[in-house]
């Protein structure tokens, strides 16, 4: 079914019953974020919705417009001083996430003898991976394009599934994964980096009911501030320098959460929720186990390859971290910065109720954007 609307309609029933879900007993360990998830990759695996294979510009529509959209709104009540706090300890984090993501992918490229099944491209897919593992999908494609990967059509699609499937369960288990080690180990506290009943980006509070006002105003500002931010880096880009989007528009963001006015419309927090269940409602759905399994063998490959990699980035962050008594929270949004890339910061960080490691998050992604294909390359040279 290709129909947008149907589409749609689904993601947003799909939003709605994980939000109900996650108000239940049993169901609130998980939260929505997972929730949603979950739901719609089953959809999409049983033929409901579209997967990564068959994807429609609808799903392109949420990613690009809906993820930046809701970053914006979250961003609105992060304010200066919880940046300044959590930005050395975020970074720390982030250049702990970088090294388990380059230990992860070489070892794992050792173990599965990737050299044996990918031949030439066994170098560049390591890199691929580490690229992407360090910043995003686009570090990912210009590697791929770079080195010709991307005409191996079966290969490189391939890679892309097992990528997608990868980054969504990580995702999902970074929702839960700090509250376990928190039983684990019940003497680690969260590391808090303002007084939650002073600050007003404390997540928990109570806001007032949105008016139609608030709503509308929010939502303009929103789309006027991620139109803004595409133009800019254009015309930046013009100019021959590269400045990501993402950081011109949580730039808007943060200045325009320092006026009183703006700190004082009401719904930007939930609608900034909302624009996260629909992201993640995508991300479930790129979730393509018919296409890794028709794959066969090459897809158990990279299925083991790419899990041994995430795996093993996982155990460097939170074994170096939790060792070092760093808070298990700002670790896993540091992790989800390194694997999914900046805008996977924002749902994450809500879950989870730390909304003072939104921005220091996408500052990090974005920041692992620039540096990841660089890294990658390294890496094939090295290999090669």
């Amino acid at each position: 079914m290709q129909d947008p609307l149907f589409i749609l309609c689904i993601i947003l029933l799909a939003a709605a019953l994980a939000e109900w879900l996650s108000g239940k007993a049993f169901f609130r360990h998980f939260g929505g974020a997972l929730i949603v998830i979950v739901i719609v990759a089953v959809l999409a695996n049983i033929g409901v919705v579209p997967t990564f294979a068959n994807a429609p510009p609808v799903y392109g529509h949420l990613l690009s417009v809906g993820a930046p959209v809701s970053i914006f709104l979250l961003l609105l009540n992060i304010h200066l001083p919880a940046l300044a706090k959590a930005g050395g300890p975020m970074l720390l984090a982030f250049g702990l996430g970088g090294v388990g993501t380059v230990v992860g992918v070489t070892v794992s490229a050792w173990i599965t003898g990737s050299s044996q099944w990918l031949g030439e491209f066994a170098a560049p897919f390591t890199g691929m991976f580490v690229a992407t593992y360090t910043g995003g999908g686009a570090n990912f494609n210009a590697l791929a394009l770079h080195y010709n990967v991307m005409e191996q059509g079966v290969l490189f699609a391939g890679a892309n599934a097992v990528d997608n499937l990868v980054t969504a369960i990580w995702m999902g288990s970074l929702l839960v994964l700090p509250a376990i080690l928190r039983r684990l180990a019940p003497n680690r506290t969260p590391h808090k980096t303002f007084d939650a009943k002073e600050d007003d980006a404390n997540p928990d509070r109570t806001e007032p009911r949105p008016s139609l006002f608030s709503l509308s105003v929010l939502l303009a500002m929103a789309l006027s501030a991620h139109w803004l931010s595409l133009m800019l880096a254009q015309l930046i880009s013009g100019l021959g320098m590269n400045v990501p989007s993402v950081l011109i528009l949580t730039t808007i963001a943060l200045v325009a959460a320092q006026f009183r006015w703006v700190r004082q419309l009401e719904g930007a927090q939930m609608l900034g929720t909302y624009g996260a269940y629909l992201f993640l409602a995508v991300i479930g759905a790129f979730c393509d186990l018919s296409a890794l399994a028709g794959l066969g063998t090459l897809g158990l490959q990279l299925l083991a390859f790419v899990g041994l990699a995430v795996a093993i980035h996982g155990a460097v962050v939170f074994g170096i971290g939790l060792a070092t008594k760093m808070d298990p929270d700002l670790l896993a949004v540091a992790s989800t910065a390194n694997v999914g890339g900046a805008t996977t910061v924002m749902p994450l960080a809500r879950s989870l109720g730390r909304n003072e490691l939104l921005l220091p998050g996408i500052l990090v992604g974005s920041l692992g954007n620039a540096l990841g294909t660089y890294l990658g390359f390294a890496i094939v040279s090295l290999m090669s």
